[in-house]
């Protein structure tokens, strides 16, 4: 389900839609884009992704902070 989105662009939803800590629910997680711009945006992901290639990404991109560090907003 490739579908790439720009974190800047996720960073300015999760920004928009979502309260300060608040819980983002993505339940197509893909890449983990959306976990990485809730974190970088003070909020809660929960990533929900079915196929285990993708959750092997979500997994190393969630634990490097520095892709958090160098995000452009």
């Amino acid at each position: 389900h490739p579908t790439p989105k720009p974190l800047a662009l996720i960073r300015w939803l999760v920004d928009l839609i979502t309260p300060l800590e608040g819980v983002v629910l993505d339940l197509f997680a893909g890449s983990g884009t959306t976990g990485l711009a809730a974190l970088a945006e003070g909020r809660h992901p929960i990533l929900i992704e079915k196929e285990p290639e993708y959750v092997r990404i979500i997994r190393h991109r969630l634990a490097d902070p520095v892709q958090l560090t160098f995000a452009v907003r």
